[in-house]
This record gives C-alpha cells, structure tokens and sequence, in this order.
C-alpha cells in the first residue's frame, strides 16, 4: 500500500548526477511537499534516502507539513480570496472592512475609462498558444524591469506551459483572462484552475496605464465573474505585498527547505549546492 509521495526533479543532468533536487516544476511551482496518508511521518533526511536524493532545496513548501515530521526551516506569508460564498458576498465583506480600498478601485475603473476608453473584460478556457505568448513576451519585460529572476528565461518552463495549454484535461485548465481598452491590453493574466481554485501565476501590466491599476482592475473584474467561471478561491502564492493583502480573506505560509541525506551522497550533494549557490546557479 502506498502511504507517501514525494514529487521532486533536477534542474540539469549534472545536477542529477550530484544528487542535487529541487521542486517539482521549478519556479512554475507555487507548492510543493510530501503527499501522505494521515498519521505519516518521517524525516527528511530518510525520505531523501529512500528517493535516492543527495538535497532537496525548497522555497515553496506547503503548509501542513510539519505533521508529517518535515518542518520548515523559515516561513513566509502568502495569501487567498476565498470566493466560495459567492463574489457578492467577498464584495459585500470588503465594503464593511475595506471601504477606501473598493471606493478607490472604481474611482480608477472611472478613470481608466476615461483615459484609454471603454474598458472589455474577456477570459479564454484553454487559451492556443498564439494567444498566450504576447503576455509571456510582456511578462518577461516586466521580469527585465524589475530586476526579478526570470521565471520563463528557461525553455523547459516554456515547453511545460505549452504541455499545460494542449493537455485535454478538466482537472487543471489554463485561463487567460485580459482588461483591454481603446484597442491595447492594459493587463492580461495567465493562471490555472483546478477544483474551484485558480492559481494566480503570471499577471503582468501595461506600464503606460500604471496609475490606474490596471493589475488590479483585472484581478476585480475576475472576482466579478468568479461565479460564472466556477472560481471559488484564489491563490495569490507567495508574497506580502499590499496589492495581496489589500484582496485578501486568509493568510497562508510557505516554507523554505534544504534538506541533506545522510552519508556521503548529502555531503557531496550539499557541498555542490553550496558552490553553485555562490556562483549564482
């Protein structure tokens, strides 16, 4: 009987050599841990024995694992929408808790019409691939511009979304959605839903619209059509900005990781990730 298992991939082939593993699906990877029965438990330095790794590194480790004997080392907030009474009911609630924040978005949504023109809201199940690569193009630019570490400079992520977008599957589908006005895309976001949760994996903005928020117009146009697109929670994955609280109902943890096996496999393994962690690999 299976009780536990634990999704994990290397980075390159010498990395597997080394036995040096990271999360599975690398920076595309919002969560990631060990998936056990209840009641399981074990150490991480016998769990990477068994799977025959030498380091497990992760930034993104799911809540809840400490019951099964793997404990984070550091945490970070994150956080959720909790959608599943309806986006009028979320509306409702932000209106008692947050009125300045709602009285500011639609004075921007007022605005934004005003200065680009009438503002169109439009989502795409299961985008093509054509459609989806102007944002990931801007995206990228956004990535450059801020200095961020570029989560799709990788061509094996590249080649993981398109794996996304052509997979017949109802379980876990792509959804474009954009804010568009006067012609040009203000905002677009590319994100997954998968049993009433949309994971909020790459929104991206025109610079141009900053003033008027256009991320955030998105993202409350969205909310608007939760109901109609099956939406029940959004995941906003890791970070404590005020855009993510000034949306959220519940805050969530993510944990941070570097486990070593025992023996000399972790040792080689640890020393080779400390090397390639100085050289900024």
């Amino acid at each position: 009987m299976i009780v536990a298992f634990l999704a994990f991939q290397y980075a390159d082939p010498w990395r597997r050599r080394l036995g040096m593993a990271e999360r599975i699906g690398g920076a595309l990877c919002d969560h990631a841990g060990l998936v056990a029965r209840r009641g399981f438990s074990i150490e991480p330095a016998t769990l990477l024995g068994l799977c025959g790794i030498g380091t497990l590194f992760n930034d993104h480790l799911s809540g809840g694992q400490a019951a099964f004997g793997l404990a984070a080392t550091e945490t970070r907030a994150g956080h959720l929408i909790d959608l599943a009474g309806g986006a009028a009911a979320y509306f409702a609630r932000l209106r008692e808790v947050n009125k300045a924040f709602l009285a500011d978005t639609e004075r921007r949504m007022r605005r934004l019409e005003k200065e680009f023109g009438a503002a169109s809201f439009t989502v795409q199940d299961r985008p093509d691939w054509s459609a989806v690569q102007p944002l990931l193009e801007a995206k990228r630019g956004q990535y450059a511009r801020t200095g961020v570490s570029d989560a799709l400079g990788n061509p094996a992520a590249l080649a993981l979304l398109r794996a996304l977008l052509e997979a017949d599957t109802a379980d876990c589908r792509p959804v474009l959605t954009t804010l568009s006005a006067g012609g040009r895309m203000l905002a677009g976001h590319l994100g997954l839903l998968h049993a009433g949760c949309l994971s909020y994996w790459f929104p991206v903005y025109d610079p141009a619209a900053q003033k008027v928020s256009p991320g955030r117009l998105l993202l409350w146009r969205t909310i608007e059509a939760a109901d109609r697109l099956g939406i029940r929670l959004i995941d906003r994955g890791e970070g404590d900005s005020q855009a993510k609280r000034d949306f959220s109902t519940e805050v969530q943890s993510f944990g941070r990781v570097a486990w070593q096996a025992r023996g000399w496999r972790g040792m080689l393994a640890r020393t080779a990730q400390a090397v390639a962690w100085r050289l900024g690999g």
